[in-house]
């Protein structure tokens, strides 16, 4: 039965995928006005959320933050459908790798690396890094590379995501709960591990920062388990050149996470992601509820 409710599902995600993608550029840029414009889903905490992290930000500015950001999620909504049906060529001229060298020295060290990023502009295409320009460089191919990901309540849910995620891709993924065992599993092995570390944590969370001019909880999980097995850590930064091309640049955090001070590897990732966030301010996932939680920070 699963498999068939399966099958139902998928089949029309895939027919849509082959229109052409200026046609799911222009339906899904309807879509997410009407969501916006007319039901507001969501926002008034675009606009909180903006006005908070930028509070140098006269209303125009915070306006057109907001516009352009629904504009963005607009057009990953149209390029995540359309990756199901996507040919590798294609996928190269989307994402272009800028750095793969520092992927690439720990490659040829092989040990394993945490690359840690936030919500920035298309982060489910890196789940097809591997296609993008430059990724023969970086030495990880696809069965080195895996993916942590939220299994979803559903389970046909779950299976359409993870068919999406692994059309025309050999990455792995791994479910979040079981991340920290299969990576301290595997810490002698050569292997790349993406975590997006930039969401609001679960109750309970013990590290908190100033993040975008506010008291925020952070998912420390990167650096507990870097920390254990004393491997790398990798910032990835994604930014968007223009409609469907994204550059991707990665930052080395530390070559030994267990050589560094306790909060440094989430400290330093916080102010990078940070910086990123800044210099192109509509490019992050502001509808996300990432200040529900309220927190002070330890003097």
């Amino acid at each position: 039965m699963r498999k068939i409710l399966f099958l139902i599902a998928i089949s029309p995600i895939y027919l849509i995928s082959i229109l052409p993608i200026g046609l799911l550029y222009f339906v899904s840029g309807i879509v997410v006005f009407f969501i916006s414009r007319v039901l507001r889903y969501r926002r008034s905490v675009v606009t909180v959320n903006i006005s908070r992290a930028f509070p140098s930000f006269r209303y125009r500015a915070i306006e057109e933050t907001s516009k352009k950001f629904y504009k963005n999620f607009a057009e990953i909504i149209a390029e995540n459908i359309k990756a199901a049906s996507l040919s590798k060529k294609t996928i190269s001229k989307m994402g272009y790798i800028e750095n793969p060298e520092i992927l690439s020295k720990y490659y040829k060290k092989g040990c394993p690396v945490i690359v840690v990023g936030g919500h920035m502009g298309n982060w489910e295409l890196l789940g097809k890094i591997e296609h993008f320009k430059n990724s023969d460089l970086m030495g990880f191919t696809g069965h080195h590379i895996n993916f942590i990901y939220k299994k979803q309540r559903s389970t046909v849910a779950d299976d359409i995501i993870k068919w999406i995620r692994k059309a025309n891709s050999n990455v792995q993924l791994i479910e979040s709960k079981s991340a920290a065992r299969s990576i301290i599993k595997s810490r002698e092995k050569s292997g790349c591990y993406f975590l997006f570390s930039d969401q609001s944590p679960k109750p309970g969370s013990r590290f908190s920062l100033s993040f975008l001019n506010q008291p925020t909880l952070m998912l420390n999980g990167p650096e507990v388990i870097s920390r254990s097995i004393g491997c790398p850590v990798v910032f990835i930064e994604m930014v968007r050149e223009k409609r469907g091309e994204y550059i991707v640049r990665f930052h080395d955090i530390t070559e030994n996470a267990a050589e560094c001070e306790p909060g440094y590897v989430t400290q330093t990732f916080a102010r990078l992601l940070e910086k990123a966030i800044q210099q192109q301010p509509d490019n992050w996932l502001w509808s996300h509820k990432r200040w529900k939680r309220e927190c002070t920070i330890a003097q």
